[in-house]
């Protein structure tokens, strides 16, 4: 007798990379934020007012998605600990700040990220995304916080970047 079994519906398995949304957390005061001067830039990101998806250009969260339907997070896992390792072997007279330069790295858990969103949406079915939700007012911290995922303070401690997605359906 076999004993095998074959399930008579597919079963869709969603990876841990994807997070259902259990509260959206926005405001309008987000899209500020991006003017708070951070090491190197006195006066904010230098590309806000500048590209349509940065402030003020971008849209409003709920201007783009349908907030009453599910929506998800999708987030890349970058080692950031690991990278500035193998970095401080590579250029031993180098400084911290030099080690976790985002310029060395972000572009592999970007990259990541979009595969990701890619994958998520074939499998979720959703048709819209944005790779950018705090540029349209979603407070991207709380939000994960609150749907099970904990974001590391961006800080020279940090071991693991995750950037972050978010999915759902157009309004």
């Amino acid at each position: 007798m076999n004993n095998f079994y074959w399930p008579k519906k597919k079963l869709n398995i969603i990876p841990n990379w994807i997070i259902k949304v259990k509260k959206l957390f926005y405001s309008k005061k987000v899209l500020y934020w991006c003017n708070l001067k951070y090491p190197g830039h006195q006066k904010g990101c230098p590309m806000y007012g500048i590209r349509d998806k940065c402030p003020p250009a971008a849209p409003y969260i709920t201007d783009i998605f349908d907030i009453e339907k599910n929506m998800y997070i999708v987030h890349s896992e970058f080692d950031l600990e690991k990278h500035v390792n193998k970095m401080k072997i590579k250029h031993p007279d180098w400084t911290e700040r030099q080690l976790r330069n985002c310029l060395y790295w972000q572009g592999t858990s970007r990259k990541q990220l979009k595969k990701r969103v890619e994958k998520a949406m074939l499998l979720l079915r959703t048709n819209i995304f944005t790779l950018m939700p705090h540029a349209s007012g979603v407070q991207v911290y709380r939000t994960c916080k609150h749907s099970g995922l904990i974001l590391e303070k961006i800080n020279n401690k940090m071991k693991i970047n995750r950037h972050v997605a978010l999915l759902g359906w157009k309004k």
